[in-house]
């Protein structure tokens, strides 16, 4: 995975700086396929024991020690499925960045309410909060079909390689803080979690690591190009809708990267924000 994870960003980097390509389709995929349940259930976020019949494939040492560190519970299989997983990860002790600073923190409380928040998770090796191709779409028209009832926040992790290995974990982390800070500062603002690529992952995980009184506030997860598809999200049962661009198989939880998955910068978003914006009513 790293390596294809590797080519994802440089092609970042192509199609964020040519023209997007024509306006195509979103699919709905509602089911796992692939092994996007058995990765899901390796993070922890889907409440589902990881037990898989075969190993997945992609990842890297590091990346398991880094899952192993959130999700304690997958331990002993990774270490049968890699026996010498075990001692690497005792000699591992760099820590990656999963809280919000207090900048941060105080940013969301000094935001004015709105009726609706969409917290938003961007792609790997995106550019600012919110990502150059998914997120300001959706931020765009949510604006249009519903003007100053919504209020932005994006997800401020390192969208890296690095975090794309250990399943957007580190990120779901601070995704968790955003969320619980968000529900304490606008006790009555109705909360959408949507994210795309190693972004949906980390919303995910947000939803699954939350505070049960946070993720009760949860209206509605809304996911693009989504590793995890067909997973639960654990203590969730509110709607889950992904969407994937024709023919984008990191929806099949394998991380092949192709044009698919770069192509949502020229997806039409309408259907997805309808649907959005209608979780809120």
């Amino acid at each position: 995975m790293s390596s294809m994870l590797r080519l994802t960003a440089l092609l970042a980097v192509v199609t964020t700086t040519f023209a997007s390509p024509a306006p195509r389709g979103l699919e709905t995929r509602q089911s796992c396929s692939g092994q996007s349940c058995t990765i899901a259930a390796l993070s922890g976020s889907s409440g589902q024991p990881y037990n898989p019949t075969t190993t997945p494939e992609g990842g890297s040492d590091s990346g398991d020690c880094c899952i192993i560190r959130y999700n304690p519970s997958a331990a002993n299989v990774l270490y049968q499925e890699k026996p010498e997983l075990k001692a690497l990860c005792a000699t591992l002790n760099g820590k990656k960045r999963d809280a919000l600073t207090v900048e941060e923190v105080e940013n969301v409380k000094r935001q004015t309410c709105a009726p609706n928040t969409l917290i938003f998770a961007r792609g790997t090796s995106e550019l600012g909060t919110l990502g150059t191709t998914v997120g300001p779409l959706v931020a765009g028209g949510l604006e249009v079909i519903a003007p100053g009832r919504w209020s932005i926040q994006g997800v401020p992790y390192d969208a890296s390689i690095a975090g794309d290995d250990c399943l957007g974990l580190p990120g779901g982390q601070i995704a968790a803080q955003l969320l619980a800070s968000v529900a304490s500062s606008c006790p009555n603002t109705k909360i959408i979690m949507s994210g795309y690529s190693e972004g949906a992952m980390v919303v995910r995980d947000g939803v699954a690591y939350a505070t049960a009184a946070a993720r009760a506030r949860v209206n509605g997860v809304v996911t693009f190009g989504d590793p995890f598809n067909g997973a639960p999200i654990k203590g969730y049962s509110k709607p889950i809708q992904t969407y994937c661009a024709q023919g984008d198989e990191v929806c099949d939880g394998e991380f092949e990267i192709s044009l698919a998955h770069l192509s949502y910068g020229g997806i039409d978003t309408t259907e997805a924000v309808a649907y959005i914006n209608n979780l809120v009513r």
